[in-house]
């Protein structure tokens, strides 16, 4: 992987020198070998909010700077039509922030001026690193298992974003993820019962580190196979029911479960992961 991580970054070498990439391809290359999100601008000749962005906010040095921080992308929103289409691009200019894979975390329609602009550029430079490898895998092979690999560690990440806006549009792109290796999941595979069981407690995941405690309850409350749960799935069945019951503080549930805990081979990743949840709600 660091072989292939290397080759992304000399393909691309030359091109970081430019201060605006035009393919999404190159700009998707970069963005995996650099740990940065891509910035996306949509724009047109003819467009005056456009050249206005151009003039005032994308020229200034300020801007500049904490652009940097992302893989810039301009897109030509006459000429490349199956993206504007992809993207749901119905005016302009309109500005998108996506991971390496196209997945979009931010987007703003119409014209933003220089203070507007540093404001969500400065909340969405996010350093990619902790998921570059996972990243690299799906972008290279898409497949349910590569997907489910980034889906997880978009469910880590979320936990080390302190803005709450930008941890649940990360918790999105986790979500996003699980829902692509549902799609890429084949039923006629040996493990797929295992595989859709997991989906489903990490969907459940994701409602417990989006705070929707309601929805996780009812998901807990379901009949659901236990002695399949302990052969595949049980340390996340374990970590969501202790954190729910935590919640209520119903100290009995908290003592079973907790035990539960304690049995798994790997009980100091949940352990932390409940440290990084309870801080990350401070």
């Amino acid at each position: 992987m660091k072989k292939l991580l290397f080759l992304l970054f000399l393909s691309t070498f030359k091109l970081c020198a430019t201060n605006w990439y035009t393919d999404l391809e190159t700009a998707q290359k970069v963005a995996i070998a650099s740990n940065k999100l891509i910035l996306v601008d949509f724009w047109a000749n003819w467009c005056g909010p456009c050249k206005k962005m151009d003039r005032d906010v994308w020229s200034k040095e300020e801007v500049k700077t904490v652009l940097d921080n992302y893989v810039p992308l301009k897109i030509d929103f006459d000429t490349r039509r199956q993206l504007v289409d992809q993207y749901g691009v119905h005016g302009i200019p309109f500005v998108v922030i996506m991971d390496a894979n196209g997945k979009v975390l931010y987007n703003k329609l119409g014209y933003t001026d220089k203070i507007q602009t540093l404001h969500f550029l400065e909340k969405y430079r996010l350093n990619t690193s902790f998921m570059q490898l996972e990243t690299a895998y799906f972008n290279r092979q898409p497949s349910y298992s590569t997907a489910l690999r980034l889906a997880q560690k978009y469910l880590d990440f979320s936990l080390y974003v302190e803005d709450p806006e930008v941890r649940k549009n990360v918790l999105s792109l986790a979500k996003e993820y699980l829902s692509e290796t549902e799609d890429l999941l084949d039923s006629e595979q040996a493990n797929y019962t295992m595989m859709e069981q997991k989906i489903e407690l990490l969907e459940a995941n994701v409602d417990l580190y989006d705070g929707n405690y309601r929805k996780l309850g009812r998901f807990l409350e379901k009949k659901i196979d236990e002695e399949d749960l302990r052969k595949y799935n049980w340390g996340v069945y374990c970590f969501l029911n202790y954190c729910m019951y935590k919640e209520e503080g119903d100290q009995r549930n908290i003592q079973k479960w907790e035990n539960e805990m304690n049995k798994l081979k790997n009980p100091e990743l949940y352990w932390t992961r409940y440290s990084k949840l309870i801080a990350s709600r401070e």
